[in-house]
């Protein structure tokens, strides 16, 4: 009779476990590739999390902003001719006054994408979202957060844009490195910018990509011959994050200070990509 009596409290045990877990996760397992619309910000004053202006370098970076945020941002800033420069692999965008991104639990959306491919993609997923339409804005675990009518759907870029700053797109993989021809972009991208132009960088939270381009345009731009770690220890002291504790990032931070410091003084004439390979 005891042995009858502990096999069915384990059952018991067992069954309630089991719906503990469902109830945690409410995205069934039939949809764990469902693309979500979550939620990355809702912020309508202020400034963006993480914001740091580095006025001696003329940049700055923050996490995700909203749209509402945008003037914010600009009016720190006040520069006359500033560009946004968007570190999102993922796909993401703004509806309403919320800014969104596009999400799935059991699927790694947009890895490998190149800068064209994530903004192609990007395009379609927010044109797919029809004005006065009803939507659900879900946390990254599945849950449902609100329901909302949507009143507008915009790029980064659009909004970027109709509030007078420019705009430019480097995908890189949230918690990765980026890949060489991003670099090799990005190279190309600072040698041809603007004399005086502000940029401000920014990924979804403000911390390991913001400040891994934070740094690459410090090293490119430092003319007070710093060492990598003094740079390194420069930015997390102005609000970025420790870069080397992943040995992927470190050794990438690294490969990147030898290129300037050996291609600087030609203008970067081999490109990275190239570079890298020798």
């Amino acid at each position: 009779m005891k042995i009858k009596t502990i096999k069915f409290c384990s059952l018991f045990l067992y069954v309630l476990l089991i719906f503990q877990l469902v109830s945690a996760f409410p995205i069934s397992f039939s949809n764990k590739n469902e693309t979500l619309i979550v939620k990355d910000s809702d912020a309508i004053t202020g400034l963006p999390n993480r914001f740091r202006d580095l006025t001696n370098l003329n940049i700055s970076g923050s996490a995700q902003f909203t749209p509402s945020q945008i003037e914010n941002i600009k009016n720190s800033i006040n520069k006359p001719d500033i560009c946004i420069v968007d570190l999102r692999q993922e796909s993401h965008g703004f509806i309403n006054d919320l800014a969104i991104s596009f999400y799935s639990i059991g699927k790694d959306l947009n890895n490998g994408f190149t800068t064209e491919e994530t903004i192609s993609t990007e395009d379609k997923l927010l044109n797919s979202i029809k004005q006065n339409s009803q939507i659900n804005i879900y946390d990254k675990l599945g849950k449902v957060l609100t329901n909302i009518t949507v009143d507008s759907v915009s790029t980064e870029n659009n909004a970027i844009n109709k509030n007078g700053l420019k705009y430019q797109r480097f995908a890189v993989k949230d918690g990765g490195i980026p890949s060489t021809t991003v670099i090799d972009d990005f190279v190309d991208f600072i040698k041809n910018k603007p004399e005086g132009q502000h940029l401000h960088f920014h990924c979804d939270a403000g911390e390991g990509r913001t400040t891994t381009f934070m740094v690459l345009y410090q090293i490119m731009t430092d003319n007070g011959n710093l060492s990598l770690d003094q740079i390194l220890c420069y930015q997390y002291n102005m609000g970025g994050i420790t870069l080397t504790d992943d040995v992927d990032r470190a050794y990438f931070l690294n490969a990147f200070y030898n290129y300037v410091e050996e291609n600087k003084t030609d203008n970067y004439s081999i490109k990275f990509s190239q570079w890298i390979k020798q």
